[in-house]
């Protein structure tokens, strides 16, 4: 990776005063609570200009079944990897909520979602996770989109096909937007939200200088990696934490385009490092990720 990601990763470390992380990899004990450990986990930074919040909410919980990484890579590996009877790796369904304001400015206040989670539909307990920490629909300003998979799709839509968010306009890649042509959730979405969609053309940033985007397909033609403060939202990067953080050359068939999905892989993982920053992934059962 030349420019994009790096080069924000490198301003927005330079840029920073102090960072505090709370709560660190451990993952919560009980998932279906409200009050687990890893509900309150956040990362908090600020900068010259801003200070934001990160917060990890599980919308639910998942897993991933371990057929699905087979014909990516090494078989025989996969299954050396396996405890007897594993069928399947831990998952999650998760959202990230960024909460900033900025020092120049007491107006220049923003609560952003980013992906919209599993949905109500699907059992999603987006709505009562984000009241226990203050946090209502209204509140929300921006969601932001990595791509358009149904199961980060969920919220955007009550379950009688009204906006969820009322105040909030969508973000998402052009490339991304141009490939849901024949989604019909997405359409639905798009229809509800209207002139509220809010593509973007390529790399750079949005919201103030709140989030910065980089679009970085491979596991959809738009998907789309965030970077807010020292966390990189990562969506889909990977789907299986205890297989890929360590072996990434493991894809999921979701991935459209493997040899892409896994370069793009390596070089995120390989800027966490180097920058020290934090993964934030959808289908990770822990929010917050530090490689370094």
């Amino acid at each position: 990776m030349k420019t994009g990601m790096k080069m924000m990763a490198m301003v927005a470390v330079a840029a920073m005063g102090f960072a505090a992380c709370g709560g660190g990899n451990k993952p919560a004990e009980n998932n279906d609570s409200v009050q687990t450990a890893q509900e309150w986990n956040g990362v908090s930074v600020c900068s010259e200009t801003y200070c934001v919040e990160v917060i990890g909410i599980q919308d639910r919980e998942g897993e991933q079944a371990v057929d699905l990484f087979r014909g990516s890579f090494d078989d025989a590996l996969l299954d050396s990897l396996l405890a007897p009877g594993q069928t399947a790796f831990r998952s999650a369904f998760n959202v990230y909520i960024a909460r900033g304001r900025a020092y120049y400015d007491d107006t220049v206040d923003h609560t952003v979602l980013f992906d919209a989670g599993i949905g109500p539909q699907a059992g999603g307990k987006l709505l009562e996770r984000m009241q226990s920490i203050g946090i209502e629909p209204e509140d929300i300003d921006a969601v932001c989109l990595t791509h358009l998979h149904f199961d980060h799709l969920g919220w955007l839509l009550d379950t009688a096909g009204r906006v969820f968010f009322p105040n909030a306009d969508i973000y998402l890649s052009e490339a991304e937007m141009a490939s849901g042509k024949d989604n019909e959730r997405w359409q639905q979405v798009l229809a509800a939200y209207g002139e509220r969609v809010k593509p973007f053309a390529g790399n750079g940033k949005i919201l103030d200088d709140l989030v910065y985007a980089e679009v970085l397909p491979g596991h959809t033609p738009g998907h789309t990696i965030y970077l807010v403060g020292t966390c990189q939202i990562v969506g889909d990067l990977l789907h299986a934490q205890d297989l890929q953080l360590k072996y990434p050359d493991f894809c999921a068939r979701y991935d459209a385009d493997p040899d892409r999905a896994r370069k793009v892989r390596k070089s995120i993982y390989a800027e966490s490092i180097e920058h020290e920053l934090t993964l934030c992934g959808a289908h990770c059962y822990e929010h917050f990720i530090r490689m370094y």
